[in-house]
């Protein structure tokens, strides 16, 4: 497994204090990295389910249900699949009202 999957990992087991992880700007960055080489601009949101083993609406509703978490396993699997997609280490998970970079 790579280094950066494992950090992904990490980060999701090592999460305390409330802080939770941005399953929304975690699915936009997937969708943004265009993982499908070549076959599409950006990932749909049931490729994105199916490659986590899931129905086709499940990352559907991470992305646009609020509140809604995967299950432990289900977010191993996503966090995994940033980590591989966009090359991104476990420090770089996005964290709900953690803005870094965004400039207002």
């Amino acid at each position: 497994m790579p280094d950066r999957v494992v950090g992904a990992v990490a980060e999701l087991q090592g999460l305390r204090g409330g802080r939770r992880i941005d399953w929304e700007r975690l699915i936009m960055d997937i969708q943004r990295s265009a993982w499908l080489s070549g076959v599409s601009a950006t990932a749909s949101l049931a490729e994105i389910s199916r490659a986590c083993g899931r129905n086709d609406t499940w990352a559907w509703q991470l992305k646009n249900v609020p509140d809604t978490e995967p299950k432990f396993h289900d977010g191993l699997m996503l966090l995994g699949l940033w980590a591989d997609v966009t090359g991104k280490a476990g420090e770089e998970v996005p964290i709900l009202g953690d803005f870094k970079g965004v400039s207002r």
